[in-house]
């Protein structure tokens, strides 16, 4: 995984709730069958953390949820900055 620098990591992601207690616990029960359901996808990743973790100059992101998609309802956006 090669980003030229100057280059942009663009994401959109759906994330483990990190203000919901009750939704990440019951998203971290439902994580295996949702992976077996939707060809591996998971719903407990910390996908930012990773993002901020990985080296790049810069990351802007923010959370957001989506109404009405209980267990993906929590998401991450933004741009990373090789």
């Amino acid at each position: 995984r090669v980003l030229r620098p100057g280059g942009r990591l663009v994401f959109v992601e759906h994330v483990l709730s990190e203000d919901d207690p009750l939704l990440a616990m019951q998203q971290r029960a439902m994580d295996p069958l949702q992976a077996a359901a939707a060809d591996g996808c998971h719903v407990t990743r910390r996908t930012l953390a990773a993002v901020e973790g990985a080296g790049f100059r810069a990351v802007r992101a923010e959370r957001f949820s989506v109404p009405g998609y209980w267990l993906i309802s929590p998401h991450v956006a933004g741009i990373a900055y090789a």
